[in-house]
């Protein structure tokens, strides 16, 4: 019994941090470098090229600020794995495609840096508009492994009954948007860009969310102990 409850502490402190990563994930998503800049707005590559060269200081603040929300959202789920006793299949899948998205948005973040580089040199036109086009273009790159991210995650919680049960299917939705939307998206206009992007923005935010508060509320919502190796033997 002792060792149960020292199991029980420890996933209450795993869990209770991974709620705070996802509500400062939220908080970070709200962030003035966070919203976008006119990377979705419909500007011309003149209006690209005058925007690169007079606001280094905030593409680079926008580059970082999304490789550190990924980073924030990558903890919340590696923790939530750990706190949920993930293991075997489903958790690998959740640990691999969230570090894969961690490596995408990480990536972006670099272009976000090449983009502000750029625009402080002389004759580099093209390339400023080349660097506006594949910053804008990675933004949709990461939604698919992150979809399965979830997925897996939600599984975890379902199996482990981590989570309430409305939490685990809204999940579950909310995934298997993530990969549906750019196919979808692709078949209304030909973009990977459109309607999805927002709803799945919103979608999203309010999972972790409330996943979160839930979670600081209530850290451990399944409190029978795994059976032993020998008692299930016997």
């Amino acid at each position: 019994m002792e060792a149960s409850g020292i199991e029980e502490t420890h996933r209450s402190l795993v869990t209770r941090v991974a709620a705070l990563a996802g509500i400062a994930f939220v908080a970070v998503s709200f962030a003035p470098g966070s919203l976008g800049g006119p990377i979705f707005s419909d500007i011309s590559s003149a209006q690209i090229v005058d925007w690169a060269k007079h606001n280094a200081g905030a593409i680079n603040l926008e580059g970082f600020l999304g490789g550190f929300s990924a980073s924030l959202l990558a903890v919340f789920v590696f923790l939530l794995v750990s706190g949920f006793r993930g293991r075997g299949l489903l958790a690998m899948i959740a640990s691999g495609s969230i570090a894969a998205f961690l490596g995408v948005d990480w990536a972006h973040a670099g272009v976000y840096y090449a983009l502000a580089d750029a625009g402080q040199r002389g004759q580099a036109d093209a390339g400023l508009v080349a660097l506006f086009s594949l910053a804008k273009s990675i933004t949709f790159a990461d939604g698919f492994v992150f979809g399965m991210a979830v997925i897996a995650l939600s599984l975890v919680a379902m199996r482990s009954r981590s989570l309430p049960v409305p939490l685990v299917w809204l999940g579950l939705g909310m995934g298997t948007f993530h990969l549906v939307e750019t196919p979808v998206q692709m078949a209304i206009n030909q973009s990977a860009g459109g309607v999805t992007g927002p709803v799945d923005v919103v979608l999203t935010l309010l999972w972790i969310l409330a996943v979160s508060v839930v979670l600081l509320i209530k850290p451990v919502w399944s409190t029978q102990p795994r059976p032993s190796v020998s008692a299930a033997a016997s």
